[in-house]
């Protein structure tokens, strides 16, 4: 397979039934998941491998021997350049738990997986949204994504100095997750062929998703390839031209897609729903508030000479909104957004009643009336 590194093609062969017990199959391990869509079911693994330019996350259902195996945290700091290091040696965010097992082997499906495709945001990552990608991948999807060039952090980071060298906000006028995610749907075929996954992917049955503008990215791409036959964008206020499965997912306290644009997406709407949490913000869909960006622009970045300072107050606003001890920018949200553990379990079973419903063809859909924090909105407003 074109671009998979030596030491996973290894591990493939490692894992290969036929190589382990003597041409014998490997009993399926079924998934025996949890009844409440918000609970994690089985062990996660992941992998990070290279295709076609793009560094790539792999999130998928290990084998029950891993379930004792350490989880790994996530190291956001690989994403900040030397250079924003070397002129702040203090920089520091701090890991971020996953609940995945690095390289974990793949636990022999009953069927194949469905495959979902994740797309972040401005001043994103791959990692940006843990717990809703491993909660995927525990739920029996493999999930996957990339860093976007031209909106990743790594990009961004250094456009708040003077100057640097690597800022990179080409993001800003062109639309890189409209380019990538198509090549993570060719990876999937590849994939399925051949390797660590071969036989073990159903390509019937791919998702996308995306927060923000990896949300836009979501509806571009899901207008015109139909190989995605559901889509999730989240905190976009965009809905897709194509009569697609869709569940669009919005917060009230939003001062990025706003309440406005996100109920005017559902009017769009061909099919689907929107599930608008009352409350939360912006990065409600990740896992970035865990980074407190805005604390270390307060402490290492406000007031220096070499600082855009009217870039960095833009982005320290949608660095935060949504975080705890954050004021809400929308007048009307009070002096605090709404807990992230209530806004997590709401995305955890919304996305897995949606995703079981159009990929795994199985559920009730998205039934969200056991959260008073939400109101759903059909297809047409």
């Amino acid at each position: 397979m074109r671009c998979l590194p030596f030491a996973l093609l290894l591990l493939a062969c490692a894992e290969d039934p036929a190589a382990s017990k003597g041409g014998e199959s490997v009993e399926p391990e079924p998934l025996n998941l949890p009844a409440d869509l918000a609970e994690n079911g089985v062990p996660v693994g992941v992998m990070t491998l290279e295709y076609e330019g793009l560094t790539v996350e792999v999130w998928y259902p290990a084998a029950e021997s891993a379930r004792t195996s350490a989880t790994e945290a996530a190291d956001f700091m690989a994403f900040v350049p030397a250079a924003v290091t070397d002129l702040l040696p203090s920089f520091s965010f701090p890991l971020v738990e996953t609940g995945a097992v690095r390289d974990a082997p793949l636990r022999p499906p009953e069927a194949p997986y469905p495959v979902v495709f994740f797309s972040h945001g401005f001043g994103g990552t791959r990692l940006q949204s843990v717990d809703f990608t491993v909660h995927l991948a525990s739920r029996g999807y493999v999930v996957v994504a990339t860093d976007h060039h031209g909106r990743s952090m790594t990009d961004l980071l250094p456009c708040l100095f003077t100057g640097m060298e690597g800022c990179d906000l080409s993001g800003f006028s062109s639309d890189p997750g409209a380019a990538d995610l198509p090549v993570l749907a060719d990876w999937s075929e590849e994939a399925a062929a051949d390797g660590f996954f071969a036989g073990a992917l159903d390509l019937s049955k791919r998702g996308l998703a995306g927060h923000s503008a990896g949300g836009g990215s979501t509806a571009t791409v899901g207008s015109t390839d139909t190989r995605f036959s559901a889509l999730m964008p989240m905190a976009a206020g965009a809905a897709p031209d194509r009569d697609v499965p869709t569940l669009l997912l919005g917060a009230s306290c939003d001062s990025f897609a706003t309440d406005a644009s996100m109920r005017a997406a559902a009017t769009q709407l061909q099919q689907g729903q929107l599930v608008h949490i009352l409350g939360a913000g912006h990065l409600a869909p990740s896992d970035l508030c865990e980074l407190d960006l805005k604390g270390l622009a307060d402490e290492l970045l406000v007031g220096r000479d070499d600082v855009n300072a009217a870039l960095l107050s833009q982005l320290v606003n949608l660095a935060s909104d949504g975080c705890p001890g954050i004021a809400p920018l929308v007048d009307t949200c009070g002096e605090a957004y709404l807990p992230l553990e209530v806004s997590d379990e709401i995305i955890r079973a919304a996305s897995t009643g949606f995703f079981d419903a159009h990929l795994r063809e199985t559920g009730g859909g998205v039934d969200m009336s056991a959260f008073s924090d939400v109101e759903v909105v059909p297809a047409g407003g």
